[in-house]
């Protein structure tokens, strides 16, 4: 069945997705697989329901954890109207067998869900413009790696993609308490011990100042989607996600 013409994305929420994967729970929770077993039983999951396209890699040689998961929107597919958005599930080269448990497949598929709806905001994005691409942020970082990382994640399509991410992340930490999660994006956290997330990731790459521009925009962006973060959707409009 060809999923990709017509395809509503509109319909597609948060929960809908993790759960699409957690259905697989009795294949996959507590059960030892190579890395192939488990890869193909994810990706013919998400291939039977979701237009998507699936790509196996790996850790660079220093990192090592259970699979996670990346994403990619290819613009120039989706204006072809072909499969656009690239789930990238990343296996450590150390170890050739998968064990979940219940709580880090449910993480698992949280991440899948998040970078799901991150992808399809940039399709969002690209559509609404007629694929026009915009410009990277003009980092003057003076060291290579953060230059680069500023960059990126100044990127006003990151921005906003990462903004609702950051919402739901802080939606599920907070148990929707938006007091609490305004006092947390403004609190100083350098050097606290966090758990890693988007809004660390945009601390750190920006030294932690509260006060750099592209901190501010992420902050402001981020207060607009925690509504849309507790129905689990970053549109209530189907324009531009659905053909």
């Amino acid at each position: 069945m060809n999923l990709t013409q017509n395809f509503n994305w509109s319909e597609l929420d948060r929960n809908s997705l993790a759960d699409l994967l957690y259905l697989l729970k009795d294949k996959i929770v507590k059960i030892r697989l190579s890395n192939e077993e488990f890869h193909k039983i994810v990706t013919c999951q998400i291939r039977k329901f979701l237009p998507l396209r699936t790509k196996k890699g790996y850790y660079p040689d220093k990192k090592a954890g259970p699979p996670a998961i990346g994403g990619c929107y290819y613009s120039d597919h989706d204006r072809c109207r072909e499969k656009s958005i690239e789930i990238i599930i990343l296996y450590n080269q150390k170890h050739t067998h998968v064990e979940h448990t219940h709580q880090s497949f449910l993480r698992f598929c949280t991440v899948f869900a998040d970078t799901v709806l991150h992808e399809i905001i940039h399709m969002r994005q690209y559509r609404k413009r007629r694929f026009k691409s915009l410009p990277d942020y003009a980092s003057t970082a003076k060291k290579t790696k953060q230059r680069e990382e500023q960059q990126y994640l100044g990127n006003s399509d990151e921005v906003d993609a990462y903004s609702f991410n950051i919402a739901c992340e802080l939606n599920d930490r907070f148990e929707g308490h938006k007091p609490q999660i305004v006092q947390h994006l403004n609190k100083n956290q350098k050097g606290s011990r966090c758990r890693a997330d988007c809004w660390l990731m945009y601390l750190k790459a920006f030294n932690h100042d509260h006060n750099h521009r592209i901190i501010k925009r992420v902050k402001k962006r981020v207060t607009y989607y925690l509504n849309r973060s507790q129905i689990e959707k970053p549109f209530h409009k189907k324009d531009w996600i659905t053909y």
